[in-house]
C-alpha cells in the first residue's frame, strides 16, 4: 500500500482545462461497453483489467499528468487503481471527482454513432413509408 491518497480533480476543473493546449491525457478505465456509450471526447480507453498490458504501450510518457475516469461501480477501487498506475510509473494522476456521472451532468459525452437511435424521420423515412413499418414482423411475430 502506498502512503500517497489519490488525487481528485473536479469535472468544472477538467472542462477549463480541456478549453486550452492539452497538457494531460484523459485515461477511461471502464469496461468496454460503458465506454462505448458514451466517454469524454479525445479520452484514451484502457480498461481497468488491462492496464498493466496496454498502457504503457498507449502512454510512454510516465511524467504527463492522467485524469482517470471511472465508472460508478468503480469508485471503491480508485485506491487499488492508483497504487496500481503508481506501480507502473505514473506519478502524476489524478482521478475525476465523481466519476463519468458527475461529468455527464455538466459536459456532453461523444457517443458512438452507431448507438444514436434515430426517429424513422431522421432515418429517411417520408409519408406514407411510415404507416409500412410492420412493428409485429411476419406473421405478428415480435423481431425480438
Amino acid at each position: 500500500m502506498t502512503n500517497q491518497e489519490s488525487k481528485k480533480i473536479t469535472c468544472e476543473h477538467l472542462q477549463k482545462l480541456r478549453t486550452g493546449e492539452l497538457e494531460h491525457i484523459v485515461l477511461d478505465v471502464r469496461d468496454e461497453a460503458d465506454f462505448e456509450t458514451g466517454h469524454i471526447t479525445d479520452s484514451i480507453h484502457v480498461p481497468a483489467r488491462e492496464l498493466e498490458t496496454n498502457l504503457p504501450n498507449l502512454l510512454t510518457n510516465k511524467e504527463r499528468k492522467v485524469v482517470v475516469v471511472v465508472g460508478p461501480t468503480q469508485e471503491a477501487e480508485i485506491e487499488r487503481l492508483h497504487e496500481q498506475l503508481a506501480g507502473l510509473g505514473y506519478s502524476n494522476v489524478e482521478f475525476l471527482a465523481g466519476g463519468i456521472d458527475r461529468w455527464c451532468e455538466i459536459a456532453p459525452l461523444e457517443i458512438e454513432p452507431e448507438l444514436v437511435e434515430l426517429t424513422p424521420e431522421e432515418s429517411g423515412f417520408v409519408g406514407d413509408e411510415l404507416n409500412e413499418i410492420d412493428p409485429e414482423g411476419k406473421d405478428n411475430e415480435p423481431l425480438m
